[in-house]
C-alpha cells in the first residue's frame, strides 16, 4: 500500500461506540471487538477522516501517543481495511459521477462503498453501471420490474424490444402498465412510464417480435449485457439469442418461470458454456436427462396459465443482481454456467444444472473471452 496513495476514512456505513475499554466497530454484517484502554485506537478513527495520508495519520496520532511505533499505526490501518471499515477519501476528488448523479444514486453509492476498500472507488462502480450498455428482450412480468430496476439502479443506456400489446390479464403482474393501456402496445407505455421515471435515460424501445437470429443481432448490436425474458418462440428464440450473443460477445443474462418455481442462468462467451454447449452434454450423457432440458430451456417469463407477482419480482430481482455482480465485479456472478432454481413452496434457491464448455460446439468453440477480468471471476 503506498501510504502516500490513500487517505483513509471510515465508511459511512461504520458504527463505532465504547465500553469500557473495549472499542466496538460494526460495518455491513461485519463486527469487531478491540481492546482500546487508551483510546488510541478511537483517536486513530476520529482523524482518519479523508483529508490525511497514512504518513500524515501517523505524525498526528504519535503526536498524542508518542509510545506508539508508526508501523504499528499503518498495521493497524490496513487490518481495519482489510475488515471493511476503511475507504479511500481520495476518491471523493476522483468522481467520475455528475452532482445530479451523486444524489439520485446516493444510496446505490453507500452500498457499494460497503464494498470498496482504499484501493476501490465507490463512484467508479456506480459510473460502469451508467455507462454500460443493456438490451432486455421482453417487456411483459419479468420485462416490467426489471426496466424499472435498471432505470432505478442508474443504468443509462437500454434499448428493450416487446412486440405484443396489454391486456387485462397482465396486470397481475406487469407493473409499467394500468387498465387505461388495455389495447395499447406496451413498447410504447413502457417507454413513457420510464421516461417520466428516469429523463435522463438514454432508451430505445423496438416494438417487433423477433423472428430469427438476425434479429435478434439487430437488437442486441453494440451491447454489453443481454436480458432475456421473452417468450415466444420459446424454443426457437433462446437458440437464436444464444447464437447472437456469441457473435457480438454480450454477456446473456436468461430467466423464466414455471408455476412454483423461477429459473435464471448467465453465460459468457468464451468463458462459460453457451446454451449448446449444455443441450450438447446433457444429450451425451444422458437422453431422459436431455428432454428434461429442452422442457427447461424452452421456459421463458410466465407461463400460458400461471404467473404470480411474488416470484416474478424474486426471480427479477435476481437477475439484476447478477448483472450488477458483472458490470461491476464486486462479487463473483452466481449463476454463469449455472441453472439457478427458485422454489416458492419451500423458498429454497439452489443449483439445478451446471454446464461447462463443449469443446465441438459448432456455436461458440472458436470463441475466446474479451475479459480476462470476468474470467477470473468465473474461475
Amino acid at each position: 500500500m503506498d501510504m502516500n496513495a490513500v487517505r483513509p476514512k471510515q465508511k459511512s456505513t461504520m458504527r463505532l461506540f465504547r465500553l469500557g475499554d473495549l472499542l466496538y466497530l460494526s460495518s455491513s454484517g461485519q463486527s469487531a471487538e478491540i481492546p482500546d484502554p487508551t483510546g488510541a485506537i478511537e483517536y486513530l478513527f476520529q482523524v482518519m477522516d479523508g483529508r490525511r495520508t497514512i504518513v500524515q495519520l501517523q505524525e498526528i496520532v504519535q503526536q498524542k501517543y508518542p509510545a506508539i511505533p508508526g508501523e504499528d499505526i499503518a498495521q493497524a490501518i490496513e487490518a481495519f481495511d482489510r475488515a471493511g471499515f476503511l475507504e479511500n477519501g481520495l476518491f471523493d476528488s476522483q468522481n467520475p459521477l455528475t452532482e445530479y448523479d451523486c444524489a439520485r444514486w446516493e444510496r446505490n453509492i453507500n452500498f457499494f462503498g460497503s464494498f470498496s476498500n482504499l484501493n476501490t472507488n465507490k463512484y467508479e462502480l456506480q459510473y460502469r453501471l451508467k455507462t454500460a450498455r443493456v438490451a432486455l428482450l421482453g417487456l411483459g412480468g419479468l420485462g416490467s420490474h426489471l426496466l424499472y430496476d435498471l432505470a432505478a439502479l442508474g443504468l443509462q443506456n437500454i434499448r428493450a424490444v416487446e412486440f405484443d400489446k396489454i391486456e387485462l390479464s397482465n396486470l397481475n403482474r406487469q407493473i409499467l402498465y394500468c387498465e387505461t393501456d388495455i389495447g395499447r402496445p406496451k413498447a410504447e407505455v413502457a417507454a413513457e412510464r420510464i421516461r417520466a421515471f428516469s429523463p435522463r435515460l438514454q432508451l430505445e424501445v423496438i416494438s417487433k417480435r423477433l423472428s430469427s437470429t438476425k434479429d435478434v443481432l439487430d437488437v442486441i448490436r453494440d451491447r454489453d449485457y443481454v436480458l432475456c425474458v421473452a417468450d415466444r418462440p420459446k424454443m426457437e428464440l433462446i437458440s437464436w439469442v444464444n447464437q447472437a450473443c456469441v457473435k457480438q460477445h454480450a454477456t446473456l443474462i436468461n430467466g423464466g418461470l414455471d408455476v412454483q418455481r423461477g429459473v435464471y442462468y448467465a453465460m459468457i462467451p468464451g468463458v462459460t458454456g453457451c446454451v449448446e454447449c449444455w443441450r450438447q452434454q446433457v444429450q451425451q450423457k444422458d437422453p431422459v436427462s436431455s428432454a428434461l432440458l429442452e422442457e427447461r430451456l424452452r421456459l421463458q417469463v410466465g407461463g400460458e396459465n400461471a404467473a404470480f407477482v411474488p416470484l416474478v419480482a424474486l426471480v427479477s430481482g435476481l437477475m439484476v443482481s447478477e448483472l450488477v455482480r458483472l458490470v461491476t465485479q464486486i462479487a463473483p456472478p452466481v449463476s454463469a454456467g449455472r441453472l439457478i432454481e427458485i422454489d416458492f413452496a419451500s423458498m429454497e434457491i439452489r443449483q439445478a444444472e451446471e454446464w461447462a464448455r463443449f469443446e465441438r460446439c459448432p456455436v461458440c468453440q472458436h470463441v475466446f473471452p474479451l475479459s480476462t477480468e470476468l474470467a477470473k471471476l468465473h474461475e
